[in-house]
């Protein structure tokens, strides 16, 4: 990693005292009294739907891994409270398990009504397979200040991703596994992708493997607010591509908030986003570069960073239902190595 990203790093190093507290003092998560009402429209028959929250954890990760807290949908009762162990008990071999990250300023009651959303357009033309579908909630509602929002959430996704892998690592590692994710959900996932590598964040390590020998995942990053060179060898998510069989990525070079990424950091940082620029060619080894197909979709989002503007293109949602629910072999390869172009043109105020 070059210098001036080292420097631009120690401005939000992610360990901060600061966002540390601020993670501690989260108040334990409860359930939106009308969070159920809102999901009444039914999963199908064959399929589970979870959530698990690492809200109101903080950055002794090692140690609350173990109180990361469950809930399952009820078809009768709605959501009900649930433990790590009925998860593992309700695992169905023939199930493909596909884990959504939802993005940035979404508070607790909103994780639950954006996964079902997410949940529903996953499945409406899928086939009959079953999915267990785990909606993972972070502690990301908003903070007052768009950049000091965003800088807060970029150190919150580190202690997010420890838990992750901590979760991921104690499922059937033979049972097939997708990943998706949003905006700063992507740090999340690529963060957990990287610990499971072999990897360290923050000065953490899953030190002791429940599931050594998983099985390779599958991942879709629609617009990935995280540094554009993290995923190569070497640099901060770079073991995340060992644990990935086929990686999509939806990018927007029109995308407003994207744009300003780099005031993460500070204003004269030159990075940039992997879901603004797309990965480019430089420093990608060969097996790697072949797993990831990439796409621009800002005839379709324009210049909006909000999920819903992607999954309202059936077409958009059909090329991310390969990659998640198992449907493609890696041969997708119709705009595989896009180098996305950039615009300079104006933007609108995030």
């Amino acid at each position: 990693m070059h210098a001036s990203t080292r420097s631009c790093h120690r401005r939000i190093a992610p360990g901060s005292i600061i966002v540390a507290i601020a993670l501690v003092w989260l108040p334990a998560p409860r359930l939106c009294a009308g969070d159920c009402q809102a999901c009444r429209p039914q999963p199908r028959s064959q399929d589970q739907v979870w959530l698990v929250s690492n809200r109101g954890l903080g950055c002794d990760v090692e140690a609350q891994a173990a109180q990361l807290r469950y809930w399952r949908y009820d078809r009768e009762k709605g959501w009900l409270r649930a433990s790590l162990a009925e998860l593992n008990a309700a695992d169905d071999k023939s199930a493909i398990t596909t884990v959504f990250v939802h993005g940035n300023r979404i508070d607790w009651c909103e994780a639950f009504t954006r996964g079902w959303t997410a949940y529903r357009t996953l499945v409406r033309c899928a086939d009959e397979r079953p999915v267990r579908f785990v909606i993972w909630s972070w502690p990301s509602e908003a903070v007052h200040g768009p950049i000091n929002d965003a800088r807060e959430k970029a150190c919150r996704t580190n202690p997010s991703g420890f838990y992750l892998a901590w979760f991921l690592d104690q499922l059937d590692p033979e049972a097939p596994l997708s990943l998706w994710a949003h905006s700063l959900g992507a740090r999340v996932v690529t963060g957990a992708l990287h610990l499971l590598g072999g990897g360290e964040l923050d000065g953490h390590r899953l030190a002791e493997r429940q599931r050594a020998n998983r099985s390779s995942v599958q991942a879709v990053l629609v617009v990935a607010a995280l540094d554009n060179d993290w995923l190569l060898p070497g640099h901060f998510h770079g073991h995340a591509m060992s644990q990935v069989s086929n990686m999509l990525l939806v990018n927007n070079c029109c995308d407003a908030l994207l744009k300003r990424y780099h005031l993460i950091y500070g204003r004269r940082c030159p990075q940039e986003a992997l879901g603004y620029t797309g990965l480019g060619t430089w420093g990608v080894t060969g097996a790697d570069w072949n797993k990831v197909c990439q796409t621009n979709a800002c005839s379709i989002a324009g210049r909006r960073h909000v999920l819903a503007s992607y999954l309202a293109s059936p077409d958009l949602v059909a090329r991310m239902r390969s990659y998640l629910l198992f449907e493609t072999d890696g041969d997708d390869r119709s705009a595989a190595l896009e180098v996305v172009a950039r615009t300079d043109g104006p933007a609108e105020s995030p």
